[in-house]
C-alpha cells in the first residue's frame, strides 16, 4: 500500500495542479473577453465622415456662358454638391460645426442635444475660403432651409492671407464681408487654414507660429461682434494636409483641434490625439453616387455610446 502511495499519489497530485491551473487559465481569458465586450457595448466606435471640398464651381452655367472658369482637380460640381446635401438633408444627418465634433465627441464635455439622437452625424468642409463656395453653395443652403426648414452648417478653412483676392489668373477668394454675410445666417463655421497656406511642417518656429497667431487674430478680427464664445479659429486644418510633432508641438497654444487630410473616415470618440481628425478628399472625379456611400458609414449616435470606458 505504501509502494502504491508512493507510485501513484505524486502523479494525481501534479494532474490535479495542472488541472487547477488550466481552470484559473479559462477564467482569467473569458475575464478578459468579458470585460472587452463590455467596454466594446459603452464605448463603440462612432464614424463620422469629415468630407473635405475646396471651390464649388457651377459648370452648367460654364457651359452655356462658353465661359470656362480657372479649375482644378479638387474642384466639385454645383449640381453635384447639390445632390448629396439634398440627400444628406432628406435622411435626417445632424451636420456638425467644428465645435460640436470637439465638444460632443473629443472633450465630451456636454450630452447630445435630444434633438440630434439617432441621427447619422456628418461634416462638410470647404479648404481655402474660394469665392466659388460663398457663390454657389450658399443658395443651395438657402434653398434647403426653405425646403426643409433644416439649417445645413459647413465648416470652412480660411487663409485670411488671401481674404477678398480677386486677379487675373487667380482663383477669387471670399471677402471679409462674404464670410460676415454667411456667418450671420447661420450657415457658416470659421475656422483657420493657416494665414498663406504654407505648409507648416516646413517653417522655422519663427515663421511656424507667425502663420498660426497671424490667421487666428485676422478671422478674429473679421467676426469679432459676431462670435462672442471665440469659436472661430478655434480648430485648423493643416495646408496639404502635412503636419508633423514639431508642429503638434505648439498647436494647443491657437487650437482645440487639427484637420488632416488623409482620406480615413474620422472616428472622434476614439481619437487620441486632437490634432489628426481625419477627412476624406473630395475631389471633381468623385460621384454622387460614392460620396452617398461614404456619409452612409455615419453611426447613429446614442449618449451611450458616448460614455468614456
Amino acid at each position: 500500500m505504501i509502494n502504491w502511495l508512493k507510485k501513484y499519489l505524486p502523479l494525481k497530485f501534479s494532474t490535479l495542479i495542472k488541472n487547477r491551473l488550466i481552470c484559473l487559465l479559462l477564467m482569467f481569458v473569458l475575464g478578459l473577453s468579458l470585460s472587452g465586450a463590455t467596454k466594446s457595448a459603452v464605448t463603440p466606435s462612432i464614424r463620422v465622415p469629415i468630407l473635405g471640398f475646396h471651390n464649388i464651381i457651377d459648370f452648367e452655367i460654364a457651359k452655356q456662358t462658353k465661359i470656362k472658369p480657372l479649375s482644378f482637380d479638387h474642384d466639385y460640381g454645383k449640381r453635384e454638391l447639390y445632390t448629396v446635401l439634398n440627400y444628406l438633408v432628406e435622411n435626417n444627418y445632424w451636420f456638425l460645426t467644428s465645435q460640436d465634433l470637439f465638444t460632443y465627441f473629443i472633450q465630451k464635455s456636454k450630452p447630445i442635444p435630444p434633438e440630434y439622437l439617432h441621427r447619422k452625424p456628418i461634416m462638410i468642409t470647404f479648404d481655402d475660403g474660394y469665392l466659388g463656395v460663398h457663390e454657389n453653395v450658399l443658395p443651395i443652403l438657402k434653398d434647403l432651409e426653405k425646403t426643409y426648414r433644416e439649417k445645413v452648417k459647413i465648416v470652412l478653412f480660411i487663409n485670411p492671407g488671401y481674404m477678398g483676392v480677386n486677379i487675373k489668373y487667380f482663383v477669387p477668394h471670399m471677402s471679409c464681408n462674404d464670410l460676415r454675410d454667411g456667418y450671420k445666417r447661420g450657415f457658416y463655421d470659421i475656422q483657420s487654414h493657416g494665414f498663406a497656406h504654407q505648409n507648416l511642417s516646413k517653417l522655422d518656429l519663427k515663421n511656424l507660429e507667425l502663420e498660426l497667431e497671424k490667421s487666428k487674430t485676422k478671422l478674429r478680427e473679421c467676426t469679432a461682434d459676431l462670435d462672442p464664445n471665440k469659436w472661430v479659429a478655434a480648430h485648423i486644418a493643416y495646408p496639404y494636409g502635412s503636419v508633423s510633432q514639431k508642429v503638434e508641438k505648439y498647436l494647443p497654444k491657437y487650437h482645440l483641434t487639427g484637420y488632416l487630410y488623409d482620406g480615413i473616415i474620422s472616428r472622434p470618440n476614439r481619437l487620441r490625439n486632437p490634432f489628426q481628425i481625419s477627412r476624406v478628399p473630395v475631389n471633381r472625379y468623385t460621384t454622387p453616387l460614392q460620396l452617398i456611400r461614404i456619409v452612409n458609414r455615419a453611426t447613429p449616435i446614442t449618449q451611450l455610446a458616448l460614455k468614456d470606458s
